[in-house]
């Protein structure tokens, strides 16, 4: 397969593959911003390894902008701009694992297909400024597992590498994980490397 053009780093997939390979089977895994693959991919390897035997949700607005272009020509993969990329998305993961419930939509109004089964592993990237992040996880939460659930925010320090109002604007999972972080453990981040963070959803959230 060629190279996956990835907006994560190589020490961020072999956690990705660690964390699915430790599925316990109680419940689904999701990403909301899955852009061409390259995170789900490692993800899909571990949960395989695992017996993942659950429909994988995917959701995206797999709608190529200007900067996806260029960051994908670096590693030669032809896009267009506007172009529906949903269907690269699924050449790329479904011969990993054939079971993926992908939905090309708009966030948080696209979390309405989701059927409601309990979540054990939540992956968010595409979300990361309110009022979208919040309400994703307003959304989401009350379906995961405390005690069990993993979520990773893989755009958690990207606030860092802005300036003004775009950086306070990309605070989003910052300040939700300080009102709300009793909640939850800090189990991986990166600040040099990457701009990830994974938690444990530790104690249950009541709205």
């Amino acid at each position: 397969m060629k190279k996956v053009p990835a907006m994560t780093s190589s020490g961020v997939h072999v956690y990705l593959e660690e964390l699915g390979s430790e599925w316990t089977g109680k419940g689904c895994a999701m990403e909301l911003g899955c852009w061409l693959g390259a995170s789900s991919i490692p993800l899909l390897k571990g949960l395989v390894k695992a017996g993942y035997n659950l429909p994988f949700w995917a959701m995206d607005r797999w709608w190529v902008k200007k900067d996806q272009v260029e960051k994908a020509a670096k590693d030669g993969f032809k896009l267009v701009k506007k172009q529906d990329s949903s269907l690269i998305y699924l050449g790329n993961v479904k011969p990993i694992y054939n079971k993926i419930n992908a939905f090309r939509t708009e966030l948080p109004g696209g979390l309405t297909n989701y059927t409601g089964d309990k979540i054990e592993i939540l992956i968010l990237d595409g979300p990361k400024r309110d009022p979208v992040f919040e309400s994703c996880m307003h959304y989401l939460l009350p379906y995961c597992i405390p005690g069990v659930t993993v979520i990773g925010l893989l755009d958690y320090h990207f606030w860092e590498r802005l300036e003004g109002e775009k950086s306070e604007a990309m605070k989003s999972p910052v300040k939700f994980m300080k009102k709300y972080g009793h909640h939850f453990s800090l189990l991986k981040e990166w600040k040099v490397d990457d701009i990830c963070a994974f938690f444990k959803y530790e104690k249950q959230i009541s709205w």
